[in-house]
């Protein structure tokens, strides 16, 4: 059932302040309140955001509570955790997504099954991210900082954002478009009709000779453009409108 509403992704919006993104933000999901039935945020959301409510900046408690605005009226709000997202489900599902999760999620939509995931690990040649991933997100290294005092915690998590920023730029600067057609090849072949990605920050609609789409969603600050499947079952990219 689609009640006439739509599906909605939404890529990488790496919002950082209470600025005018960030207004512009809110406001475009106070518009999808309206017209979506079920959003998916494809992660990094913020430039960093860490699953501990403490620590969170005004400009995340504002997006925060628009999201779980809209649970309350009905919207289903879906996260992907992506490269600067930090155990977010244990903080907020149930409250601002309805779930989070890291290793994709399937939706059925209007008659499509689609994959989604956030795609940092789509590209396998990029070593040194993946080990820095797997150190990150251990259980000893989140026990570690969660031992820290507040204050020491979020100048620590403030110095690992503005590292990340200008750490592995070779892998940001190309498109890697043989290695993403080779990730989202067993889920195509698994039937679904498309594998959809965040995290390359350029629009992308890969057709496959054998069928079945990869889409890859733009940066949302930048572009102000998102993925819409409609009730009728089309599948778009378009401008954000609020």
């Amino acid at each position: 059932m689609t009640d006439g509403k739509d599906l909605v992704f939404i890529g990488d919006a790496h919002l950082e302040a209470l600025d005018e993104p960030c207004r512009d933000f809110i406001a475009f999901l106070e518009q999808l309140g309206q017209t979506a039935q079920r959003i998916v945020l494809m992660g990094d959301l913020f430039n960093l955001w860490l699953g501990l409510r403490e620590l969170e900046h005004p400009y995340q408690t504002a997006v925060v509570r628009k999201l779980a605005e809209l649970r309350r009226q009905g919207v289903v709000v879906r996260y992907l955790e992506g490269n600067r997202d930090f155990r977010i489900g244990a903080a907020y599902a149930g409250f601002a997504v309805d779930d989070a999760n890291e290793g994709g999620i399937i939706e059925r939509f209007a008659g499509h099954k689609l994959f989604a995931v956030h795609g940092d690990l789509a590209n396998l040649a990029d070593r040194q991210y993946r080990r820095w991933r797997r150190l990150s997100r251990s259980a000893v290294v989140w026990r570690l900082f969660n031992l820290l005092p507040r204050r020491r915690r979020r100048r620590l998590a403030e110095a690992l954002e503005a590292r990340m920023r200008g750490t592995n730029l070779d892998f940001k600067q190309v498109f890697p478009e043989a290695a993403v057609r080779a990730y989202a090849a067993p889920y195509l072949e698994a039937s679904h009709a498309a594998v959809i990605l965040g995290h390359f920050h350029v629009e992308q609609d890969l057709r496959v000779d054998a069928g079945g789409r990869i889409l890859v969603l733009p940066e949302w600050k930048e572009s102000r453009r998102h993925l819409r499947i409609s009730a009728a079952g089309d599948l778009e990219f378009v401008d954000s409108l609020y």
